[in-house]
């Protein structure tokens, strides 16, 4: 009676816990987009901060014990978690290692938070890629040549360009007889030959379906190229670069095998929770055992259902697997989780029989066998109920013929008060869980709500920028001097719609470019002085602000493409 009052106490403080909202805890953290990069290339380190808004940043100064800190843009938005209002501020910082070896990016501190620390292994300047002297060239590498039927290989396409480009579309890759999965892409800049390289890094892992030969269709990227390469009407030259055709062997499975599920992977593990101590349960009353199987280069719809053997003693009551996929730069990571809800039926001590996996190390080559050992547990009987036979039998010494043992005495008659209790119990259980799912469900429809009235938001400030954009290209068309003021102010209140800029000079002061800067202040200067006739290069304008709105989009947007190579055009 005291455990069920107990249960129904802390459901009811949690629905009152999940009602109120929840208040998100400061958190600080950084990542860098690769591990392992060459003396000649940059990484970018991403320092994150959320929760409640904090002045200033974190100190950064330690960073350049061993990396040369090439450029460093904060950006900081609000967003709606779970109902809240919560900020994240981000920074963003490229850096350049000063010498080869493993480097330490050490913690970060801002505000009583601090940063994990970050290791970075830093190679020497790998051989020249053969480019042939072209601008702009490809090469695709894997890291198997020959695989087992299902086995992960993963596919690496590079794309080098030594000149600017104002956009790289890769065209989708696919195979009729593999499955293939988008891993990671990525950006830099290193240096061949002396010369600067914006470099765009993509990575598939590819699941061959069948042995035999896996034929891997060129990759194609297409790709508008600017630095001088633009046609009269100043519009990027487009070109299309494709890579080699790669091939690799797909060996079948093994005789060897002897699973019932052929699972090539890296690595298997089996590992378990209870929601109580298996040492202490008791008799009728359910718990919890959730198995989870880990698998790294496996998709979740490789990993199979993982099926218990029954045990005398025991009910099990399964639910359906829960399956979900992680993926990094070494590829994919299934997971697959078993939830069983088990009732002991009787007590003393039952035997759980180990559960067993046999799957295939695609490192070693070799047969293994993932194994969650024999699980013991402990169920104490219910006061007043009889032993079970399987506990009388485990203990001959309790009872023998020269100590007869008296027979329990008759149930008292009448009603049994006991059952009302608990009806009375499930019942407002009953109420609580109801109250509960209505109130779940209202938070719902209310977040949703408010992330669609977001994204409205968001979908027309993005409308009123454009079309500003476009009236400055007409007023700079036409060479309208205080038409494209005009227009260059509405553009700039497009921008930044909270705080509008006064004039020329506020707008100027809020552009990271110099050009565009410098561009903006001679155009006020002329229509300070109010000059009839000028020579002023409103085109130059034009592409300066290109570089500027550019380097803003990536702000509100953290993936966006790289910076120009060459500042000066």
């Amino acid at each position: 009676m005291t455990s069920t009052l107990k249960n129904l106490t802390r459901l009811f403080l949690l629905a009152l816990f999940l009602s109120s909202g929840v208040a998100h805890a400061q958190e600080l953290e950084a990542e860098v987009d690769r591990r392992t990069v060459s003396i000649n290339d940059t990484l970018t380190l991403t320092v994150r901060q959320s929760g409640r808004n904090v002045s200033g940043g974190p100190d950064f100064e330690s960073l350049r014990e061993n990396f040369d800190i090439l450029g460093n843009q904060r950006s900081h938005q609000m967003r709606i978690v779970n109902g809240d209002m919560q900020g994240l501020t981000e920074w963003r910082l490229t850096l350049a290692p000063k010498r080869t070896g493993l480097l330490v990016i050490p913690g970060l501190e801002l505000d009583g938070m601090v940063t994990e620390p970050i290791e970075v292994t830093v190679q020497e300047p790998q051989q020249s890629p053969d480019g042939s002297g072209q601008d702009i060239f490809m090469e695709t590498e894997v890291n198997k040549e020959r695989v087992h039927v299902q086995e992960q290989v993963l596919l690496t396409v590079k794309l080098y360009s030594r000149v600017n480009l104002d956009g790289a579309e890769l065209q989708p890759l696919e195979l009729g007889d593999a499955v293939v999965k988008a891993v990671n892409e990525e950006n830099y800049i290193t240096e061949i030959d002396g010369r600067k390289h914006i470099v765009l890094e993509s990575t598939f892992a590819l699941f061959p379906q069948s042995s035999g030969e896996l034929v891997i269709p060129p990759v194609v990227y297409d790709l508008a190229v600017s630095r001088g390469q633009r046609d009269f009407w100043g519009r990027s030259t487009r070109r299309r670069v494709r890579s080699e055709e790669t091939t690799i062997t797909v060996e079948p499975i093994p005789d060897s095998f002897s699973g019932d599920t052929w699972l090539p992977a890296k690595n298997v593990e089996l590992s378990q929770h209870w929601s109580a101590d298996p040492q202490t349960l008791r008799q009728g009353e359910p718990v919890t055992r959730r198995i989870t199987l880990e698998a790294e280069g496996l998709t979740a719809a490789q990993l199979p259902s993982l099926v218990l053997e029954n045990t005398p003693g025991v009910t099990f009551y399964p639910d359906r697997p829960q399956t979900e996929e992680q993926i990094d730069q070494q590829g994919v990571h299934g997971t697959s989780t078993l939830t069983v809800a088990m009732v002991p039926n009787q007590s003393g001590r039952i035997d759980l029989p180990p559960v067993r996996l046999q799957w295939w190390d695609t490192e070693e080559d070799t047969l293994k066998t993932a194994t969650l050992p024999a699980t013991t547990i402990q169920v104490t009987a219910i006061p007043g109920a009889a032993p079970s036979p399987q506990a009388s039998a485990s203990n001959p010494q309790e009872g023998s013929a020269t100590q007869p043992v008296s027979a329990p005495p008759p149930a008292p008659a009448g009603p049994d008060w006991l059952t009302w209790v608990f009806a009375g119990a499930a019942f407002v259980l009953l109420c609580l869980c109801s109250w509960f799912a209505l109130t779940v469900w209202q938070l719902k429809r209310q977040l949703a709500a408010w992330e669609t009235l977001d994204q409205q938001e968001r979908d027309q400030a993005r409308i009123a920028r454009g079309r500003a954009w476009q009236s400055v290209k007409r007023a700079a068309a036409g060479n309208d001097l205080h038409a494209l003021r005009r227009a260059l102010l509405d553009w700039g209140a497009a921008v930044w719609p909270e705080v509008p800029p006064r004039g020329l000079t506020d707008l100027a002061e809020r552009l990271e470019d110099d050009v565009a800067r410098a561009r903006i202040q001679e155009l006020d200067a002329l229509l300070f002085r109010d000059t009839a006739t000028t020579d002023f290069d409103a085109d130059a304008l034009v592409k300066a602000l290109n570089q500027s709105r550019a380097g803003h989009r990536q702000k509100r947007r953290p993936d966006a493409g790289l910076q120009p190579l060459y500042r000066d055009q």
